[in-house]
């Protein structure tokens, strides 16, 4: 059989293969880390946006605000996160990430890392930057122009 060059065949095999990695990573997270990942989720949004609403999360996610908020609530108990008034809408707060909040996403990121690192020591980098390239457009495209 050659090879298929069709987009979105080949496109759908990307998702095959991703989706079980995916679901292997977010298991090894939970497992090692003792982190669902929908906490995980939040710690790296608040990492990378700062405080936000629980609603916004939500639509960053493309999860419901019920589901989020109860990702928001563990991290709150876990003394991951905070909440913190919102100038711009008495009922919606902020959350933001605490010190030790930023810390344990730093520690569970760097066991990440290495485990990753020793699994990937023999790719090529060129190969590594295409991936990201490629998923990164594909991720681009699928938020303007969900399924």
């Amino acid at each position: 059989m050659g090879v298929m060059t069709d987009p979105g065949a080949r496109l759908a095999e990307v998702f095959d293969v991703l989706g079980p990695l995916y679901r292997r990573g977010v298991r090894a997270v939970e497992r090692e880390g003792g982190m669902p990942v929908g906490v995980r989720a939040v710690l790296d949004a608040l990492a990378g946006c700062g405080a936000t609403t629980v609603p916004a999360l939500g639509r960053t996610f493309a999860l419901s605000r019920q589901f989020v908020q109860r990702s928001v609530d563990d991290a709150t108990g876990r003394g991951w996160v905070r909440t913190r008034e919102n100038p711009a809408h008495r009922r919606s707060v902020l959350v933001e990430l605490t010190a030790s909040g930023e810390q344990v996403l730093a520690d569970v990121r760097d066991g990440e890392r290495r485990e990753l690192a020793a699994a990937g020591a023999d790719l090529d980098p060129a190969d590594l930057d295409a991936c990201l390239r490629v998923l990164r457009t594909l991720s681009a495209r699928l938020l303007d122009h969900p399924l």
